[in-house]
Order: structure tokens, then C-alpha cells, then sequence
């Protein structure tokens, strides 16, 4: 199953994209910042990245950057 990581610091809209994102049958993990999303890639099998830019603390830029 493909596994996806959205990161959306703004809860009603992370809830929406993750519902949906089930619903089509995916499995999805999410996150509320960059400094998590970074150790969930570290630590699990992600296959896509669903990435908000504007970040608190660590931006969505600063966190694509340390993905490469």
C-alpha cells in the first residue's frame, strides 16, 4: 500500500486532505511541522510528501531542501 506523509500545521484542512487521502486508500501519516515530518521520513517508508510551505519554525522550503 502507498504510503503518504502530509505535513499541514492548519488541523481542519490536515484532517481534510488525510480523509480524503484514506478514503482513496491510502495509508497516511501526518504532521503538524517540519521538524516532525524530517523524523518521520527518517524513520518510516513514505512513498509521496504532501507539503504545506508555510511552516511554523521549520518552513516547507527548509524542509524539501533537507529532503535532497
Amino acid at each position: 500500500m502507498t504510503r503518504l506523509l502530509v505535513v499541514e500545521d492548519e488541523e481542519v484542512l490536515a484532517a481534510a486532505v488525510v480523509q480524503g487521502l484514506q478514503e482513496s486508500g491510502y495509508d497516511v501519516v501526518a504532521s503538524q511541522d517540519g521538524e516532525t515530518a524530517l523524523w518521520e521520513l527518517e524513520t518510516g517508508t513514505i512513498d509521496l510528501v504532501v507539503l504545506d510551505v508555510m511552516l511554523p519554525a521549520l518552513s516547507g522550503i527548509d524542509v524539501c531542501k533537507r529532503l535532497r
